[in-house]
């Protein structure tokens, strides 16, 4: 029991935005799950496969992506301790295959439980039907803005704002990443990637290394993002 009411309380701590129903009905979905430790760069799910659990991260970060025959990737969003896979979701509930592929981008750690005990979760638990559909509504936001930027965005923008974000979570104005990468987040090409990018350099914005990219002008980039 002991271990059991950790695992709660861990489970609380991540995602205490979301848990806000009594804690026996929380307790008792919980019992049968398992705690799972995945590796950094382990496939949680192949495009097409079925989904068998559903999973709470406790540790770690999932990126969710789609690939084209072609081989260009977009991500469509990732996963962190306190928040859930919409399309796991999607596929627990229509028992259809997962329409993307899922990584772990770190080594994660996170309680897991069987689609069977899933099942008996929802048909049992008000609260636990209520907190997907809350979750999959806040999602579904995410989904539409990310459509919309595709759609309407130009590239050197939504490249910008990217870099942005980046550039806020780094330590030393530095950030460590490849042209490649970055077309995978956009759903580009390298080539147009690289091209952004010498101008963002030709303009004192950044300075491109191997593998890194500098930040020079806040001022400058923000002029980018807002022009």
């Amino acid at each position: 029991m002991n271990s059991i009411n950790n695992i709660y309380e861990n489970l609380v701590s991540k995602y205490s935005n979301s848990l806000e129903e009594p804690e026996l009905s929380w307790s008792n979905i919980l019992k049968p799950s398992q705690k799972k430790h995945i590796p950094a760069g382990s496939f949680i799910f192949r495009e097409s496969e079925s989904c068998n659990n559903f999973m709470w991260l406790l540790e770690g970060t999932v990126r969710v992506y789609k690939h084209s025959p072609g081989g260009r990737e977009i991500t469509l969003y990732r996963v962190t301790p306190g928040e859930l896979c919409v399309l796991s979701l999607q596929c627990l509930m229509d028992g259809e295959g997962f329409p993307a592929v899922a990584i772990a981008e770190t080594d994660l750690i996170g309680l897991a439980l069987s689609k069977k005990e899933f099942d008996i979760a929802i048909d049992e638990s008000r609260e636990f039907r209520r907190y997907l559909l809350k979750f999959l509504s806040q999602r579904l936001g995410d989904v539409v803005q990310l459509v919309s930027d595709v759609t309407f965005q130009r590239l050197e923008l939504r490249l910008t704002c990217l870099l942005g974000h980046l550039f806020r979570h780094s330590e030393n104005k530095a950030i460590h990443i490849t042209h490649a990468k970055l077309a995978h987040e956009l759903g580009t090409t390298r080539e147009m990637i690289s091209r952004i990018l010498k101008e963002l350099e030709h303009k004192k914005c950044i300075h491109l290394a191997r593998g890194e990219i500098q930040l020079l002008s806040e001022d400058v980039l923000e002029w980018f993002i807002h022009s």
